[in-house]
């Protein structure tokens, strides 16, 4: 074709050319593979740059179309395309769709295809219709086929004898295909003249030729080594280059066992290179090199020689197993970087061992040597610079064959943490524009695993996919708030949540500690009928989506609920079914039906083994006559049955499926429970009695009867490990025996619950048989089994119903519906608290069947749509504490890890910063206003609406100080947590010490938003146009700045570092910096017109030298002090909040996203970090609740938001350019993530009481304390001061921290 073209086309032309041999290797035959590959060649070839290939294959298709007009006439392209009957029927190939109709002058196009192959000559035939451009290829003949080998012989310089030549004719006379002839060639021209050959000699088929071609290689090379490399290269997917090869060949014991039978054993132990180099020139023509992404790679020439590769080597499963093994360890890395691997050389072989030249005698060490294999490591990505993690080549290699071998070799582990649950793995196909094939590659590890952690991880991904895509960098913030909250219910996503610590900061530095995000939870749908009337019984099963259900037409269908396939079905030859049950082992499903008969199956056959009728005498059926079943019940290997108002149950062998005996009860039997072990059977009848039967004989054992005798018993259940059976009436009474002398049982405990129209319509025994659910029509009771008590009670709504209710799979959340509802519910037992309500758009849920072998919950709905819902996933929904209201204030103690949080409620809220969790509840009389903590955290005094003040001890919760008095609009404590300032709005504001409540000095003007200096000496606020500063030790105004008339204050801030200095801003848009004890100006700012029409909030960085400015745009104001220059940085939307973290080197904000933005699956706002040494966004992740508060950390960059549904969400920032930060995420207790037990035990929720009556009165100029007042309150500083200190202002020890400022006044005004 080159040549062609070149004589076509003129000399000076470079033709292009592109082949593809169809079926040689697995993706060779998928068409999404083709056409990308086409078009990364093309590209190459044409110089053309594409940053991202398409993901749908239409959009592929246009591209391969648009890369063909590339070409030219200097630079013409021919593509040839061979076999193409081996493209798979995916995506409708063989309908040649994709072959694009008109061509550019400077393309051909050479098609190959055999004629009678999936029609696709016909429908080349439609699209070239030219008769012309058609060749058939006749079968050629015996002489011609001669001519071509003798030429062939004698470029070699080979000829054959006319004896040999016969038989040479013979053979080609039964095949002429060219590829024969090739391996005619191959093994005649090995002879020698006076080689003996006879009609043996020469095979007569391809198939026998290529077989009798590996023979002859394995007497040259070696069996072993033969059938593992072309063994490795046919179950590669792609191929093998020949390092790898080599590679592969060096870890497989079994050819180092052949190799070193001849060759003497050195360390490193590998597979000499010249033995791959034979193996490929044996195989010239056979086994070719095909360059796939920049790689060479060692492939089959021809699809027949894959064929027979894999029939004669890849057909031991265990060999084939071991072999995927070594392929997986390698591509893994396993024994990557000197990491030596256990050679175990036969013992034919040991006399030839030697290493380092000296010999082995001592048998124990020749059978466990470990030599370095040389391995090289395997990463994802090879990086060039590790500070510039998004400059780096993909490891196609590894992401093209790990999870081909890690499947096939069934390493389920290794599928899940090594790749699926590899945060590189996952960081690199985003970035390179792979998720599609993330996400198919997860299905399919979850199809082979059915590990339920995959499929949520799956789910996951589909719902930030447009956000990854557009930002690969968030991608570990988005996954840790996701997966935060279910980890202790989905414990194997622990591992990835660790990948996204130790990998995550590298490109995105905002590290989620705890989530409050809502779970968004869909379950899987199966619609199996019109209506829920038509649907008998549905039963879970061992697979966790495959599930049984019978309808009233008599069919009985096994359905997987994820593919909606049916896989077995069974009808009862015109039988109504009454009901039907699984046996523990499901080896046996049991039917019931309306003519009185009880049908054995065998479950996995789907097959009727047995039909057992139940017959009923008169005499033991109340009111006479016939009846249908009532119930049955199975045990290991019995069916027990029973009819409507019969009092006998009949007892079914269901192995031989023929009736044993009967049990006579005393009364109408009303339910059947068998004890765990198969031994007895407990038959509950009318008149609340129980009567136990040994169930190997029939024999009557016991029989109990409860004193609430007016019901029947409506359950049954038995406590194996306490040896107790609990009765439970059809009015929710319940009655406790002890059965161990199961002749004689005891009664415990007598409960009479009756209440009018409550009836018992679910229960359950929790896993640990600690407590007993009871689900009436209007209430809910939780029984505890250890002291028979009723420990909690829920009561519904009014004219509201239970359907049903479960338990949690920990016992903390009560999962329940209501009668024509759509809704499941989910309530906190400790605290009653709905935590969720999960919507089933598919109608009003009419029953629920809970699975506990896989915790999962089964709904039915009115329109009989069948959901199967995930309980582990709707427990994490209720694991995450809430207020209930929107977060309004959050205040951090200097040091410990608590949390205390106001909403506009009676209560704070102590929260646990570790966990996330509420620990204790403050409750007051009226609504808190003001809160303040000392450094400790120890002592927290609050004000609430009533004009109280209340002082609390929060480790203990006692409230041990009530002040009543005039209503308080703010609260200081000072820096040594020795005093207390209480202003008010009116009247007179005090400063009072914390210890004893008594009153240091009045503060007579009022002032509003107030700080203390850091020396305890003043506190600063504004009031009306005058800024002050009050001496805490007289309250008298020492210091003041008054402004001019009209001009008022409009924010105010000490500057950290020197907090004698304050910056203020006025009405008249100018920046002041005042000095407090020179009561003077030292620098003053004109702000740009207008400034102030939005001005929200301002920080100042704790030298003084920089300002934040907010003004509620997407802006961010960058105010030098120094200079007055005022610089605008770019933020990503609307600033709500911004915070300046305490060393002043980043930026905190949260902004709204902009109308125009797509919604990225309800995200509302964004966190977002700037590093302020060089402007850069470090971090950005999005929250999916509306914010409402927004605080940092004192002592590491931790962000803590509150939001609008009364939880919080709590952040670190771990800056990989700082060194000392990289550690602290490694090294920090506050992630539960490193705890290993699978379910994270939550603190019961202490509530604290205020108290009721004062300990002290403030009236207008004094205290009225009470009788036993004042009450001495520890000191929760180590400091021995006792009142506030007239210190000198207080600088930093930093050098260069400290605010430089000239004493003359200097004015500026700000450029912008």
């Amino acid at each position: 074709a080159y040549s062609w073209l070149q004589e076509e086309l003129g000399p000076n032309s470079e033709p292009v050319i592109t082949v593809r041999f169809l079926g040689t290797t697995e993706l060779s035959t998928e068409l999404k593979t083709l056409l990308q590959s086409l078009c990364e060649q093309l590209a190459i070839n044409y110089r053309c740059l594409i940053h991202n290939y398409p993901q749908k294959i239409q959009d592929l298709r246009e591209l391969f179309v648009n890369l063909l007009n590339e070409s030219s006439f200097h630079r013409p392209l021919v593509l040839i395309f061979d076999a193409l009957e081996q493209l798979s029927d995916s995506e409708e190939a063989r309908k040649l769709w994709w072959l694009p109709i008109h061509l550019p002058r400077s393309v051909r196009v050479i098609l190959s295809t055999l004629p009678n192959k999936h029609g696709i000559l016909q429908k080349l035939r439609c699209l070239v219709q030219d008769n012309d451009n058609y060749i058939e290829l006749p079968q050629r003949d015996r002489k011609m086929c001669s001519q071509i080998l003798k030429h062939q012989l004698l470029q070699v310089k080979r000829k054959v004898t006319s004896g040999q030549q016969i038989y040479v004719n013979e053979a080609l006379s039964k095949c002429t295909l060219p590829m024969f002839v090739n391996l005619i060639y191959h093994e005649v021209k090995q002879w020698r003249s006076h080689k003996d050959v006879d009609d043996t000699s020469l095979c007569v088929t391809v198939h026998e030729s290529i077989e009798h071609l590996f023979w002859s290689l394995e007497n040259k090379c070696g069996p072993r080594l033969v059938s593992r490399a072309l063994g490795f290269i046919t179950m590669s997917k792609t191929g093998l280059s020949e390092m790898e090869l080599e590679d592969v060949l060096s870890l497989d014991n079994y050819v180092l066992n052949e190799i070193t039978a001849s060759t003497k054993l050195r360390n490193p132990l590998r597979i000499p290179c010249y033995f791959i180099s034979r193996l490929k020139e044996e195989l010239r023509g056979y086994l070719v090199e095909r360059q796939v992404r920049s790689v060479r790679l060692l492939v089959w020439a021809n699809r027949h020689l894959h064929l027979i590769a894999q029939k004669l080597y890849l057909q031991n499963e265990e060999e084939v197993h071991e072999m995927h093994s070594i392929m997986a360890d390698y591509f893994l890395g396993v024994w990557a970087g000197g990491r030596p691997r256990l050679f175990h050389p036969e013992q034919s072989h040991n006399q030839t061992l030697d290493i380092n030249n000296k010999s082995i005698n001592d048998e124990k060490q020749i059978g466990e040597q470990t030599f370095d294999r040389q391995a090289p490591e395997q990463p994802w990505v090879f990086q060039c610079n590790s500070l510039e993690p998004d400059i780096f080549f993909v490891n196609h290699r590894k992401s093209t064959e790990l999870l081909h071998h890690l499947t096939k070799s069934g390493r389920t582990d290794d599928l899940m943490y090594s790749v699926i649950m590899n945060f590189s793995w996952l960081y690199t196909m985003i970035k390179i524009g792979h998720l599609d094939k993330v996400l198919s590659d997860i299905d399919l590890a979850y199809n082979y695993s059915q590990e339920k952690e995959l499929k949520f991880l799956g789910r996951t991904l589909r719902g930030i996919k447009l956000k990854v895509v557009k930002n690969p960098g968030s991608l570990s913030a988005e996954l840790q708030q996701r997966l935060l909250p279910v980890v202790s219910s989905l414990p194997k996503l622990r591992h990835l949540l660790l990948e996204c610590d130790k990998d995550g900061p590298k490109y995105c530095s905002i590290v989620p500690l705890h989530s409050s995000l809502d779970v968004t939870y869909s379950p899987e749908r199966l619609p199996l009928t019109t209506s829920y009337i038509h649907v008998i019984e549905v039963l879970p099963t061992s697979s966790p989506s495959v599930i049984i259900a019978a309808l009233e037409n008599g069919s009985i269908t096994t359905w997987n609920v994820e593919s909606q396939q049916i896989q077995r079905q069974i009808t009862t030859a015109n039988s109504a079914v009454l009901g039907m049950k699984l046996t523990h082992d499901e080896k046996y499903l049991v039917v019931s039906t309306t003519k009185n008969t009880l049908l054995i199956y065998d479950n996995h056959n789907s097959c009727l083994l047995s039909e057992v009728e139940v017959k009923g005498s008169k005499h033991c059926i109340a009111g006479g006559g016939n009846s249908f079943i009532h119930g049955f019940t199975l045990s290991i290997n019995h069916a027990l049955a029973w009819l409507q108002g019969s009092k006998d149950v009949h007892v079914i062998d269901l192995i031989y499926g023929w009736p044993l005996y009967q049990f006579h009860c005393w009364y109408e039997v009303t339910c059947v429970q068998c004890s765990p072990d198969g031994a007895y059977a407990f038959c509950g009848q009318y008149l609340n009695t129980t009567t136990i039967f040994l169930l190997g004989s029939g024999e009557k054992l016991s029989t109990v009867t409860s004193e609430f005798s007016g019901g029947y018993v409506k359950s049954l259940l038995i406590l194996a490990a306490a040896q107790e059976m609990v009765m439970i009436d059809n009015e929710g009474s319940l009655s406790v025996w002890n059965i161990d002398e199961i002749t004689n049982p005891q009664l415990i405990e007598d409960f009479d619950c009756r209440g009018k129209d409550n009836e018992v319509v679910s229960l359950e025994l929790s896993e640990d048989q600690s407590a007993i659910l009871i689900c009436k029509t209007f209430s809910i009771e939780m029984l505890d089994t250890n002291i028979w008590k009723v420990a909690e009670k829920f009561k519904a709504k009014r004219n509201e119903r239970f359907i049903s209710a479960v338990l949690s799979k920990n016992g903390d959340s009560i999962i329940a519906s209501m009668e024509h509802m759509s809704s499941i519910f989910v309530w906190r037992r400790d605290t009653g608290q709905c935590m969720a309500s999960l919507q089933e758009i598919s109608g009003a849920i009419v029953k629920l069947v809970k699975s506990n072998l896989h915790n999962l919950l089964l709904s039915l709905t009115t329109n009989g749509v069948l959901s199967v819902w995930d309980i582990d996933i709707i427990t994490a929904i209720s694991n995450i504490d809430k207020t209930g209201k929107a977060i309004q204030s959050l205040l951090l103690p200097g040091r410990g890890e608590l949390i205390y949080t106001l909403d506009g409620s009676e209560s704070v809220h102590k929260w646990s910063f570790s966990t996330g969790y509420i620990e204790a509840v403050f409750k007051h009389d009226g609504t808190v206003e003001n809160c303040v903590l000392t450094y400790s955290g120890e002592l927290m005094v609050t004000s609430d609406d009533k004009g109280t003040q209340y002082i609390w001890n929060t480790v203990t919760g006692d409230n041990i100080f009530r002040i009543n008095g005039q209503r308080i609009s703010q609260l200081l404590i000072t820096h040594n947590d020795q005093f207390v300032v209480s202003l008010c709005n009116q009247g007179v504001s005090r400063v009072w010490r914390l210890s004893t409540g008594h009153k240091v000095c009045n503060i007579l003007v009022p002032m509003r938003n107030a700080f203390i200096t850091y020396p305890n000496t003043f506190v600063i606020g504004v009031s009306k146009n005058k800024l002050l500063a009050v001496s805490l030790w007289t309250g008298s105004v020492t210091k003041k700045f008054c402004c001019d008339d009209g001009t008022t204050i409009v924010n105010f801030k000490l500057i950290p570092d020197s907090p004698d200095y304050v910056v203020f801003i006025t009405s008249t848009e100018t920046l002041f910096v005042w000095s407090v004890t020179e009561e003077a100006v030292c620098r003053r700012v004109q702000l740009p017109n207008n400034f102030l029409k939005n001005l929200e909030d301002f920080q100042i960085s704790p030298n003084g030298k920089l300002g934040i400015l907010s003004r509620g745009d997407d802006n961010i104001n960058i105010m030098d002090l120094h200079n007055g220059k005022l610089r605008l940085v770019p933020a990503t939307g609307i600033i709500w909040r911004q915070r300046l973290s305490r060393d002043g080197r980043y930026l905190v904000y949260i902004c709204f996203r902009n109308n125009s933005e797509e919604n990225d699956n309800g995200a509302v706002s964004t966190l977002i970090v700037v590093r302020l040494a060089d402007g850069k966004n470090i971090g950005a992740c999005s929250l999916y609740k509306t914010p409402a508060f927004l605080s940092l950390s004192q002592r590491h960059l931790n962000i803590i938001v509150g939001f609008d549904d009364g939880s919080i969400g709590t952040y670190t920032v771990v800056d990989r350019v700082d060194a000392a930060l990289k550690i602290k995420i490694a090294t920090s207790n506050s992630r539960q993530i490193f705890n290993n037990t699978s379910q994270q035990v939550r603190p019961k929720r202490a509530n604290f009481m205020c108290k009721y009556t004062a300990d002290c009165v403030w009236r207008e100029s004094s205290e009225v304390f009470a009788r036993d007042s004042p009450i001495t309150v520890s000191d929760s500083s180590d400091t021995l001061e006792t009142a506030p200190t007239k210190k000198q202002p207080h600088y930093s020890d930093k050098t260069g921290s400290t605010l430089q400022i000239d004493y003359k006044c200097q004015n500026f005004t700000a450029e912008s």
